[in-house]
């Protein structure tokens, strides 16, 4: 503890590069901390925006759905999907069971058709646990159309939601009359006369441009599905579990395939590699700057102090005590710019969060979103954890210099 006491003593004695180094220190540390809270915002906004778009946390699907094209409707779909819905609602993990048909085909306004891409839903379930009623847009127009609504629970009901795109290709708006047309399962050409009651924004422009929704009973009866259902959104009671449940229901259900969502949403995943890596530099980067500011700040102070360590050694101290002694001062600056640092961080993350800034629209996407950097621990103690590593790195060389001084040259040393 003698140690510890000298080397804290030369930190305070030489105030002005001591308080030179922790700012070095500190904006490493705040930097680090608030992109990790920025990434933290990142993730989890693409996570609920990938389970609650649709996915849910589970999904259920026939074997091979994801390998290759379907010829047809439903050509690779769970032919008893409602009884199996009915089965995975009785599962004690299982929230609830969204059937779902994927199905393409043409959207005509009589002089213009355009493809689309189009699920059907249950409208009952659907706003319960999917982000389907943040996505309506006003579709109203001053000819004396109505706002955007979402989808009858009447199953005799024939009503759309467009994709805001997929509208203005169309010319359509709310109360537009189009025609729905697909091939059934087996391959005939079928089509419905539909109402438009509501336009949504799916945050792409190239969903925009080409989404619909139905109720599952008009494609039930546009695509002749029967109980035949794409796929079946499972939301779990406790999403933690994600990964567990996937592996007991697919031993469960041995003639299906069931993925988390993570695995579908290739976005997601996309965008938290390229975060990482965005990270990780600009980590290397922040560490060779401490590492370098901090370094040369402790050489500075062993060449100050020759003679002092001169006397230290005459006294009897040993090199690898001088050793330890330069360390002692690293790891004082590591745990005083740490403790700054989040200091700093919770202060101006909460000015920032206050502030309520708009962040502009990420390439690809039709709109922002609200600044709101997360408190992530787990980032602190990171960041702390590799400063101090650093810091105690910086340390090293100056103190093997000081510990190879000769007693009689250090007394001399003017």
């Amino acid at each position: 503890m003698i140690l510890a006491r000298l080397a804290l003593r030369n930190l305070l004695r030489q105030r002005r590069r001591t308080a030179l180094t922790l700012m070095v220190v500190v904006a490493g540390f705040l930097a680090l901390s608030l992109a990790g809270g920025f990434m933290a915002q990142t993730f989890q906004g693409l996570a609920d925006g990938a389970i609650r778009g649709g996915l849910g946390h589970l999904q259920v699907m026939a074997p091979g759905a994801l390998e290759g094209d379907e010829a047809q409707s439903l050509e690779k779909a769970l032919p008893e999907g409602e009884a199996l819905a009915a089965q995975l609602r009785q599962d004690p993990a299982v929230a609830e069971v969204l059937p779902r048909i994927q199905f393409m085909g043409l959207l005509s306004s009589g002089p213009k058709s355009v493809a689309f891409l189009g699920t059907a839903v249950d409208p009952a379930l659907e706003p319960k646990h999917m982000a389907c009623l943040d996505a309506l847009k006003d579709g109203a127009k001053a000819r004396g159309g109505g706002g955007s609504r979402w989808l009858s629970t009447d199953p005799a009901a024939r009503e759309v939601i467009l994709g805001t795109g997929l509208a203005r290709s169309l010319g359509a708006s709310v109360g537009s009359l189009l025609t729905l047309m697909s091939t059934t399962r087996d391959g005939a050409l079928n089509a419905l006369d539909v109402e438009v009651v509501g336009l949504q924004d799916q945050g792409l422009k190239e969903l925009n441009d080409r989404v619909l929704t139905v109720g599952l009973a008009t494609a039930t009866q546009l695509l002749d599905a029967g109980p035949a259902r794409s796929r079946l959104s499972v939301v779990l009671k406790r999403p933690g579990d994600t990964a567990a449940e996937q592996a007991r229901l697919q031993a469960l259900l041995p003639g299906t395939t069931v993925k988390p969502w993570f695995e579908l949403a290739s976005f997601y995943r996309q965008v938290k590699l390229l975060y990482y890596a965005i990270f990780g530099f600009m980590g290397l980067v922040l560490f060779l700057v401490v590492l370098l500011a901090t370094a040369n700040t402790l050489l500075m102070s062993v060449m100050e102090r020759v003679r002092e360590f001169g006397v230290l050694r005459a006294m009897g101290l040993r090199p690898g005590q001088l050793l330890a002694l330069l360390q002692w001062e690293g790891a004082f600056l590591g745990l005083f710019g740490s403790a700054l640092g989040l200091a700093a961080t919770l202060l101006l993350r909460a000015g920032l969060n206050a502030l309520h800034l708009q962040m502009p629209a990420p390439p690809g996407t039709s709109h922002g979103y609200e600044l709101d950097i997360h408190l992530v621990p787990g980032v602190y103690a990171l960041v702390a954890l590799g400063l101090q590593a650093t810091l105690q790195v910086s340390a090293l060389f100056p103190g093997l210099k000081a510990a190879k001084l000769r007693i009689v040259e250090a007394l001399r040393h003017v």
